[in-house]
């Protein structure tokens, strides 16, 4: 996630999947040139292909995230291929801001989550990055835009 706007009243952040938008492009494209040029009837490695790009395009979404001092909301908005869904927040139920790291096989990934008043979690980068930096700046940015 980025931040695309912020003012004394408005904090917006965004995501752009594009490195998965390219991927599955070029898988779409190897699946496609692998079936068309297969001597038997049916290729099933470039059907495969296909298949893992097009469920790359649909789970990867553009999402939004509004933190709104004025109308007291923060509202996290997914638009994808299959549809919005756009979530509201009241702002007051924000309690501490983290950056939650995840070994996965030796890998350190960190995901950005607030929470909320009832203990729970909720994760502003469900996809784990492996930028720790980044994910620390937006944990600030957040903080000192909720506090000031």
């Amino acid at each position: 996630m980025k931040v695309v706007q912020q003012t004394f009243t408005l904090l917006t952040l965004k995501e752009r999947p594009i490195g998965v938008w390219i991927l599955s492009s070029l898988t779409a494209a190897i699946g496609f040139l692998i079936f068309v040029s297969s001597n038997s009837s049916i290729d099933w490695f470039g059907l495969v292909c296909i298949a893992l790009a097009n469920l790359m395009m649909f789970v990867s979404p553009v999402k939004t995230c509004q933190f709104d001092k004025q109308c007291h909301w923060i509202m996290f908005k997914q638009k994808g291929w299959l549809g919005t869904k756009v979530i509201h927040v009241p702002i007051y139920q924000v309690t501490d801001v983290q950056v939650e790291p995840i070994n996965l096989f030796g890998l350190q990934l960190y995901r950005l989550r607030l929470i909320l008043l009832s203990g729970e979690p909720f994760y502003l980068t469900p996809i784990p990055s492996t930028d720790c930096k980044l994910q620390q700046k937006l944990a600030r940015t957040i903080e000192n835009f909720i506090n000031r």
